[in-house]
């Protein structure tokens, strides 16, 4: 017992204070926001009012206005200190979420919503190649774990605070979120310090510049492109899976929080561990291998209607996001050149805004028209086209650059 708290301080000296302040921050925002989000559809649907395809169309404008914005604000964020920019975006999400609180009209709360994908669009690339900046490549898939844990403390307790608010007051959640968004930006402005964009070595420059610019955002694009997959999965669970719970499930609004607490409780316990068990592992296959989770997983929204089986698909869920997402966020370090980093998070992360903007209309039409079942069966064939292009574009990219495993 004498080595825990040496074996603590260790593995807290291990890591930078950028990483600390983040996981408080990340633990914060994602609690709140995790209040929200299970419940975002119903919550227009009900207490603003529009039909479920205009509700769609809404959530649809967020991750819109973060595509609009991607290139520019990854431009921005090798351009111009991380902090500041890190500081501006948590103060537009901030004021974004504070006017959500009030909001009375599907206009009203549209133009906030577009206000708080500008900030998301700015804070997500900046903060990455921040820690990509800060952290050595060999600690990069454990510090992506450990920040994935800190939200997953968030979403594991948010949704079941968010059934008791939703009955009450809905608003109150967007309060809470603001006021997060606020504490965040005060650590952030008090802990990290103001450090200066790194620059490229030599022969890496003039690299890039005799590439030119397409070739250089290549790989970025296609990792985009072949993840595509996945983020139209998530943006089905995290809208039309509420509404074919709704129509499958009694108790949808307490079985839909208890899956989200269970998926989180499962994170926080087991991510951080699954990454540092698998990261050994040749990233083709982990990445890949995510699909195939992600695969089954929906095949079991699409046919099951047992609450106790559809908890236990969310340890599927977790081993998915877990060894994927991770190792992907750690391949795009990897592969981004130092200068470019902040473009290289915003290309490759526009994937989950496309998917967001599209895939919740989109799925709203096929629910409507041919069920939940239906949904579901389509999105888990994708997933299986998707595992095979990406493993396939993996194992190219390993033998033409073989990349050291970290650990």
């Amino acid at each position: 017992m004498s080595h825990i708290p040496h074996a603590l301080r260790r593995f807290f000296a291990a890591y930078p204070a950028l990483l600390w302040v983040r996981l408080f921050g990340e633990t914060l925002t994602s609690l709140s926001s995790a209040m929200i989000a299970p419940f975002l559809v119903l919550y227009l649907s009900e207490n603003i009012g529009g039909s479920v395809t205009m509700t769609m169309l809404v959530i649809g404008l967020q991750p819109f206005s973060e595509i609009l914005l991607t290139l520019f604000a990854g431009g921005i964020t090798d351009r111009y200190r991380r902090k500041t920019i890190m500081l501006l975006a948590l103060f537009l999400q901030g004021f974004a979420m504070l006017g959500m609180a009030w909001a009375d009209s599907m206009l009203g709360f549209a133009i906030l919503y577009i206000i708080n994908g500008a900030g998301r669009s700015l804070f997500i690339p900046v903060s990455r190649a921040h820690l990509a900046d800060t952290i050595s490549s060999a600690q990069m898939a454990g510090a992506f774990a450990l920040l994935s844990t800190s939200s997953s403390i968030g979403a594991a307790l948010g949704p079941l605070v968010g059934v008791i608010i939703y009955k009450y007051d809905p608003a109150m959640a967007f309060l809470f979120t603001a006021i997060s968004l606020l504490i965040y930006a005060i650590a952030v402005w008090w802990k990290i310090p103001q450090t200066p964009l790194p620059e490229a070595p030599v022969e890496e420059a003039a690299g890039v510049r005799s590439r030119g610019s397409w070739h250089a955002y290549r790989p970025a694009l296609a990792i985009m492109l072949l993840s595509l997959p996945i983020s139209l999965f998530y943006s089905q669970t995290e809208t039309n899976l509420q509404l074919h719970l709704k129509y499958t499930l009694p108790d949808y609004l307490q079985t839909l929080a208890l899956l989200i607490a269970v998926k989180g409780g499962l994170l926080l316990l087991f991510e951080y561990l699954l990454v540092k068990w698998t990261q050994h592992l040749p990233a083709r296959l982990l990445i890949s291998g995510s699909y195939i989770c992600f695969l089954i997983v929906s095949l079991g929204y699409a046919f099951i209607d047992n609450v106790p089986v559809l908890l236990a698909l969310q340890v599927l869920l977790v081993i998915g996001e877990s060894i994927g997402l991770t190792q992907l966020m750690a391949f795009v370090t990897r592969i981004s050149p130092v200068t470019m980093r902040g473009r290289y998070f915003a290309i490759t992360g526009t994937h989950w805004d496309i998917s967001r903007m599209c895939g919740p209309y989109l799925g709203s039409l096929v629910l409507l028209n041919y069920g939940g079942m239906m949904l579901f069966i389509i999105v888990a064939g994708i997933l299986l086209i998707g595992a095979g292009f990406m493993y396939v574009y993996l194992s190219t990219n390993e033998k033409a650059s073989p990349l050291e495993q970290e650990g």
